[in-house]
């Protein structure tokens, strides 16, 4: 995992919860989904689900 990636997660499990509570949703819905985010976020190193050399993303030749 790189450290990028971790700031990638936790900048949009920021931007997640802020969404969530400007929506109108209750705070632990807000903390919730972004404890899920960061969570997928942080165990792929910021890439998805895919994962940084497989999966759905991009494929080399």
């Amino acid at each position: 995992m790189s450290l990028i990636g971790i700031i990638i997660a936790v900048v949009l499990a920021a931007l997640v919860y802020f969404l969530a509570t400007v929506l109108g949703l209750p705070t632990i819905v807000a903390i919730i989904a972004a404890i899920v985010v960061l969570l997928a976020g942080v165990t792929s190193g910021g890439f998805g689900l895919a994962g940084r050399f497989g999966g759905a993303g991009a494929r080399r030749a």
